[in-house]
């Protein structure tokens, strides 16, 4: 058991058996598969490795901004929320998560939704938040994973599904989608951005005047923008509680952390070009064997190659709403929602690409905005529902985690057959569509080969 769960909840390790499985379908000579497969491992380490360095450069600032304006209350996070349930109920989740990549795999073949979710590791948080709504309903222990699974493997298809269209827009590409649980807000963004579309510009597109022309290079604007974040929290905090943290000299470190945040997103990004040079080839040898005209769904960063503008502008766009969403929230004396800034950063920066690709400007700003309220005021209702199973003080953070469990802890409430009928619903979804809906499949060019391939990934 934990070696599976070690195992499967590694995406590096999927990405790199989906490239495995596509070069031998490919027919591969020996020495390709081998390096295909360990190139696209060491990929999405890189990958890996770029959104640890930013995650711990957001964690700090984070407990600056805590500090610097005094603020308690409930913070929002997926891996907190994720040490709840392994805690209580791990085996549940493990077992809902393996089975429910395989279901993945089926409702791709047989429907469709042909959409096979790459992003493991979400796959895995959204099984430790569907697990503790099967808890509440008081199912047993097999009826929770057997209903957990449905309701997981079919998530994993519809949600790249909900993604796809906007996706079109951004890559330019039908052979691709999105596989990150913020795909509710993401969506919402893209249908806000929809309203000022005429004669929409994109953010990415402004130009600077001359004497400002090195804030065109990404990597300098956005080293540029946390520096100053980084010094405004330093100086209202006071050098003494920054001692607490490192031995460095407060406005070394301040210095040391925007510049640790901008080679995080170097590192993120030289991790995709990788990863998509060896899985986009890949995937239609491993999809024309088990998933014909299969659409895979990438991870995040797949989208961070030449958008600093918007994620920047969505990072603190989604900030001031979950600021103003706070403020509102003592005014009323509700519970305060603490706005977490590695949410802020990558839904809200994530929900302007998606912005921007309908709207520009507008889109990449209002977006991410409505989105940062919106995750500001749901994990209320989650943790009303959840309280009593030790979320108290946390819950998941990404729109999906809160929209489904709240769904799925609403139908629990009311007791686990209602909660039995709505996951059953969720999982011949699918099926039914297929059946009556006159809309096709997603359908890949069947002369698209590997050649093809690998010069397409250069247009993300």
């Amino acid at each position: 058991m934990g070696f599976l769960i070690d195992f499967f909840s590694q995406p590096a390790i999927i990405a790199a058996l989906v490239v495995l499985v596509g070069l031998i379908a490919l027919k591969k000579s020996f020495t390709e598969i081998i390096s295909g497969t360990i190139n696209a491992f060491l990929g999405f380490i890189i990958l890996l490795v770029g959104a640890t360095t930013i995650s711990g450069a957001l964690s700090n600032f984070g407990k600056l901004f805590q500090k610097a304006f005094n603020m308690h209350g409930l913070i929002p996070s997926n891996e907190a929320s994720i040490a709840v349930t392994i805690a209580k109920f791990g085996s549940q989740a493990t077992f809902i998560f393996v089975i429910a990549l395989i279901l993945n795999i089926v409702i791709a073949r047989f429907t469709k939704y042909k959409y096979i979710f790459l992003s493991s590791d979400h796959a895995f948080y959204m099984a430790c938040c569907v697990t503790p709504a099967m808890i509440l309903s008081g199912m047993n222990f097999w009826e929770t994973i057997l209903f957990g699974s449905i309701a997981l493997g079919s998530i994993l298809c519809i949600f790249p599904a909900i993604a796809h269209p906007a996706m079109k827009k951004i890559t330019g590409r039908d052979d691709m989608s999105f596989a990150h649980f913020g795909t509710i807000g993401y969506w919402l963004s893209s249908k806000v951005g929809g309203l000022f579309k005429k004669n929409a510009k994109s953010i990415d597109e402004i130009k600077f005047p001359k004497g400002l022309a090195f804030l065109q290079d990404s990597n300098v604007s956005v080293m540029i923008v946390m520096a100053i974040l980084f010094y405004l929290v330093t100086i209202v905090t006071g050098p003494q509680y920054i001692r607490t943290i490192t031995s460095t000299n407060p406005y070394v470190w301040a210095l040391l952390q925007s510049a640790d945040f901008s080679a995080g997103i170097m590192i993120l990004v030289m991790g995709v070009n990788i990863l998509l040079k060896e899985l986009s080839p890949a995937f239609k040898g491993f999809s024309d064997k088990i998933v014909p005209s299969a659409v895979p769904g990438y991870p995040f960063a797949v989208l961070f190659k030449g958008t600093s503008n918007a994620i920047i502008a969505g990072f603190l766009a989604s900030l001031a709403g979950g600021i103003l969403s706070m403020l509102l929230q003592i005014a009323f004396h509700m519970n305060v929602v603490i706005p977490g800034l590695v949410t802020h950063f990558f839904c809200g920066g994530i929900a302007a690409i998606f912005g921007n690709a309908t709207g520009g400007k507008k889109g990449a700003l209002i977006g991410p905005f409505i989105n940062g309220i919106i995750t500001s005021f749901l994990p209320l209702i989650a943790l009303s529902l959840f309280g009593t199973l030790g979320f108290s003080s946390t819950y998941f953070s990404d729109s999906d985690f809160l929209v489904i469990g709240i769904i799925l802890g609403l139908c629990a409430k009311i007791g686990k057959y209602p909660l039995m009928i709505a996951t059953t619903a969720i999982f011949v979804f699918p099926f039914i569509a297929t059946v009556f809906s006159k809309q096709k499949a997603p359908v890949v060019d069947p002369n698209r080969n590997a050649k093809t391939a690998k010069k397409e990934f250069k247009n993300i």
